[in-house]
């Protein structure tokens, strides 16, 4: 008989992790689970199939129509890339909103459709979708890594599944899948998320192929949005709470995403001129909301709105585009609101610190929360918004999980039938409600007025909203050619422009639209005296209205001379060059009366203080002795 040689203990490779984890990377995944990747990017379509012929909307304008890098197509990216993303709409880099903005990715794809589909909004709205079922088949593949499922679970009925398909019919979604724009919050969560998923399949492998993908998915999230940022934290959390990876593993799995952060920040920095802050004062109310608070108003507000979010994802009803000024109130921490909502921070706070050790799936799902929604809270830094419903897009996919997790766990698997098909009662229920939310709200998707129509039933104390609808009635007057009908929208507009003035009265573009109004209406009346008394009172809010400009400069030669010139000099001298002190605003419309008034002492006169006060004594002498040569008892005149 053949002597057999002792068996030898297996040697462990260095390759290998010493540590092994408990995730689940079953062998040809997706052949197994083919009806669930089918079932999911098929559910999103079947959900968002009415945006397919939607128009543009909202800043829609800002990233596609009216950027000239976008209409460039291909020829654009380079451009795209290399400047601040609000650039192509302005024409420059305005700092307008607090970190300004660096968010090319989207923007690119953009161009890329420009180039291949001309301006196809069809083509935009699908590729929206087909992303969003995308996005839902990684979250999918990565709670199946995390949370594996007995060998008898019935699919329907997987953690994992139900979990992402909450998510997609979660009707807070609506505002990233049905505006083309919101395509930026898609790619970050699928950059982020696949920066996760490469990190954990690094750990039972160690192919440093993985590390390199985790690096290069951050990186894209991070160039679609800043927001990818915050998996630094959400990557080592995920280890500790379903892996028994080593220190080192940590370290390596997220190197490669802190890598890719730096490398985003010096691009960034270096394009934009700075990290967070330009040094310019953020003067509008619409860029930053919280101008008109103190201290403590600011941060009871940002409680409040973080309780919003809370609310929202468990009953997402009224769903609005529009959370500005002052849709949410100022408020303090003596409403109720505030009070609440701390409370059930503090509550989360507590449940995640006091489950931290023992792993538990909800003190994941808080971690994970906290985590991707700091950054748009307002704590961090200004978002320039209170708060928006696209904010909650990645927290979500915790609240999802969490969901899923109750209505499985302690329900479908409890042994009482009562609990067993409760569970499948509500998880009907809940999917009903969801799909009948998110199919009444899409609608509203549909184009400037279906939306902004919406938002000023939903958020009527919001001043942006008010003015958006006002814009949007304005425009269709215009387009209008019946006179009686005409008539009727323009009264509309100047209802929603009204009480948008009266929420902010120094709101410039919706003192534009009043200007506009006011001048359509003085186009049927004739009524001059009318619509100068109406320009003086919009000039008196906000000076820089460049429409009363230009119609003034329409009037000139149309109408009488003496009213308009009375006009320039009460405008032009008195309200802006003595009063206010905006000297190069008092020229302009004091040359205007110059224009059809060459020789009017009082225009010549205000001419000369204006020039004289504002540092050009030269010009203001010459003008002002050509006024007292006319009529010498200005020297007299202040």
């Amino acid at each position: 008989m053949a002597k057999t040689s002792p068996k030898k203990n297996p040697v462990k490779s260095k390759s290998k992790p010493t540590s092994y984890t408990t995730l689940d990377f079953t062998p040809r995944f997706w052949g197994k689970r083919w009806k669930e990747a089918l079932i999911i990017p098929l559910l999103a379509f079947a959900l968002y199939w009415m945006c397919l012929p939607y128009g543009y909307v909202l800043d829609d304008q800002i990233v596609i129509t009216d950027n000239k890098f976008t209409q460039k197509g291909v020829d654009g990216i380079w451009e795209i890339l290399s400047t601040e993303s609000f650039t192509g709409y302005f024409g420059g880099q305005k700092d307008l909103v607090a970190g300004a903005r660096y968010r090319p990715l989207s923007i690119v794809t953009f161009a890329v459709e420009q180039t291949v589909f001309g301006d196809n909004t069809f083509i935009r709205h699908f590729i929206n979708i087909l992303l969003y079922g995308l996005c839902g088949l990684l979250i999918f593949r990565i709670f199946s890594i995390l949370l594996p499922e007995k060998q008898n679970t019935p699919w329907l009925l997987s953690i994992p599944f139900l979990a992402v398909v909450l998510y997609i019919l979660h009707p807070v979604h609506s505002e990233v899948v049905a505006n083309i724009k919101g395509r930026d919050e898609i790619m970050t969560t699928i950059g982020a998320m696949g920066a996760l998923y490469f990190a954990l399949r690094f750990l039972p492998t160690r192919n440093q192929w993985y590390l390199a993908a985790s690096g290069i998915a951050m990186f894209l999230g991070l160039m679609s949005k800043e927001n990818a940022i915050t998996f630094l934290a959400v990557i080592p959390l995920t280890m500790y709470f379903f892996t028994k990876a080593s220190t080192r593993d940590y370290l390596l799995a997220l190197v490669p995403s802190l890598i890719a952060t730096i490398v985003y920040m010096v691009i960034r920095t270096n394009i934009i001129g700075y990290v967070l802050n330009s040094g310019k004062a953020i003067t509008d109310l619409m860029n930053d909301p919280f101008l008109e608070m103190n201290g403590m108003e600011k941060l009871a507000t940002i409680i409040y709105t973080l309780g919003e979010y809370l609310r929202l994802l468990v009953f997402p009803h009224p769903l609005t585009h529009d959370y500005y000024p002052y849709h949410i109130p100022i408020m303090n921490f003596g409403k109720p609101g505030t009070l609440i909502s701390l409370a059930l921070y503090i509550g989360l706070a507590y449940a995640f610190f006091k489950l931290w050790k023992s792993k538990s799936i909800y003190a994941w799902s808080i971690g994970f929360f906290i985590a991707t929604l700091s950054i748009v809270s307002n704590l961090v830094f200004p978002v320039g918004s209170f708060m928006n419903e696209r904010f909650i897009f990645i927290p979500s996919i915790a609240f999802s999980l969490v969901s899923a997790w109750v209505l499985i766990k302690h329900g479908w698997n409890s042994e009482k039938p009562l609990f067993k098909w409760g569970a499948v009662a509500l998880i009907v229920l809940i999917s009903g409600a969801y799909t009948f939310k998110t199919y009444t709200r899409i609608p509203a998707w549909k184009d400037a007025l279906s939306l902004n129509g919406t938002a000023a039933i939903i958020s009527p104390n919001s001043a942006r909203s008010n003015c958006f609808m006002a814009t949007a009635l304005y425009e269709l007057g215009r387009d209008t050619s019946d006179v009686e009908e005409k008539r009727k929208i323009f009264e509309e507009a100047e209802f929603y422009a009204d009480r948008s003035l009266k929420i902010y009265p120094e709101y410039l573009s919706a003192n534009q639209i009043k200007s506009g109004l006011v001048a359509e209406r003085y186009l049927v009346h004739k009524n001059l005296p009318q619509l100068l008394s109406e320009f003086t009172t919009i000039l008196m809010a906000r000076p820089q209205v460049e429409y009363v400009q230009q119609f003034m400069e329409y009037l000139n030669g149309r109408e009488d001379h003496q009213r308009l010139v009375d006009f320039y000099y009460k405008t032009g001298y008195e309200l802006f060059s003595k009063q206010r002190g905006l000297h190069p605003m008092a020229i302009t419309y004091l040359k205007l009366g110059e224009q059809i008034a060459p020789n009017d002492p009082r225009i010549l006169f205000g001419l000369g203080k204006a020039f004289y006060n504002g540092g050009d004594q030269v010009q203001g002498t010459k003008y002002l002795e050509r006024a007292y040569a006319i009529n010498p008892a200005l020297r007299n005149t202040e």
